[in-house]
């Protein structure tokens, strides 16, 4: 994902997946996460990262869905692929 494709995600509300160490044309699809593999999510809105998973499975299955704890609103998160 380009980091313009990044910023439109941020700017509409939702928050992009985090960049991964893939090699282009690989696609390593991933449910859940693991344990040793916790990932801050920034908050799209106000930027903290003092954010918490709410379900792990949102609208569908690439997107969870958080809640800031600072600015308390939710919001939906790109799981990277």
């Amino acid at each position: 994902m380009t980091p313009e494709a990044r910023e439109k995600l941020r700017a509409y509300g939702i928050a992009p997946p985090q960049c991964g160490t893939q090699a282009p044309g690989e696609a390593a699809l991933r449910f859940a996460p693991h344990a040793a593999a916790k990932v801050e999510v920034a908050c799209p809105q106000c930027g903290s990262v003092n954010t918490t998973e709410t379900s792990h499975f949102g609208s569908t299955a690439c997107k969870a869905l958080y809640r800031c704890l600072d600015c308390m609103e939710p919001f939906d998160y790109f799981k990277r692929l």
